[in-house]
C-alpha cells in the first residue's frame, strides 16, 4: 500500500543521504552531470524498482547528498494517493497558489522527522479558502470541493542537509 511506502520513507530518512548509496532503494537511475540541466540542478532520473511509480527524481548537492525526492506515481486513479492519507501521514498542511501555471503547492510541515523540512504535493487546479475554512477549486465557472478524497499523482520530499 502507497501510504504505507510513503509513511516508511517518511520515518527512515536522514540527512548527509549520499545519493549513490540510496540508489539501491528507489532503483537505476542516470545523472544529469555535465549536462546543461545540471548547472542549475543536480539529479538523477530513476528508473523505479517499485512499479506503482513512473519515475523517481533524486535531486543532490555539491557534496553528492540528497537534497529531495519526488516520486511520480503511476496514471492509474488506484495509484494515487488522498489528501486525507497524507494528512494521516504528515499531519496539517497548507495552500501556495502558483501564479505561473494557475496551480496550487500543498505543503506539510514535518511533525516527526526533523530530517524534512517539508513534504509538498501540487493539486492541478487553483485552490481557494471559504470563510468557513473549506477548500475548493473552480472549474468551467464551477465550484467543487476540494474533499480529503482528492487523488494526488506526485509527492516531494525535502531534506534539510547539515553538510
Amino acid at each position: 500500500m502507497l501510504k504505507e511506502y510513503f509513511k516508511d520513507m517518511y520515518k527512515h530518512f536522514q540527512n548527509n543521504w549520499n545519493v549513490e548509496a540510496s540508489l539501491e532503494l528507489f532503483g537505476e537511475g542516470k545523472s544529469n552531470e555535465g549536462s546543461d540541466e545540471s548547472k542549475s540542478i543536480k539529479r538523477y532520473y530513476i528508473e523505479p524498482r517499485d512499479k506503482r511509480f513512473r519515475q523517481i527524481f533524486l535531486n543532490f548537492d555539491e557534496n553528492r547528498n540528497i537534497e529531495s525526492v519526488v516520486w511520480f506515481l503511476k496514471k492509474s486513479e488506484e495509484d494515487f494517493l488522498t489528501l486525507i492519507q497524507l494528512k494521516e501521514i504528515f499531519g496539517a498542511f497548507e495552500i501556495h497558489n502558483i501564479i505561473y501555471d494557475e496551480t496550487t503547492e500543498m505543503t506539510f510541515l514535518p511533525n516527526e522527522n526533523k530530517t524534512i523540512s517539508y513534504v509538498k504535493t501540487n493539486i492541478l487546479e487553483w485552490v481557494e479558502n471559504r470563510k468557513d475554512g473549506t477548500l475548493y477549486f473552480k472549474n468551467e465557472n464551477k465550484e467543487f470541493n476540494l474533499n480529503d478524497d482528492y487523488k494526488v499523482s506526485n509527492i516531494i520530499f525535502k531534506i534539510n542537509n547539515i553538510a
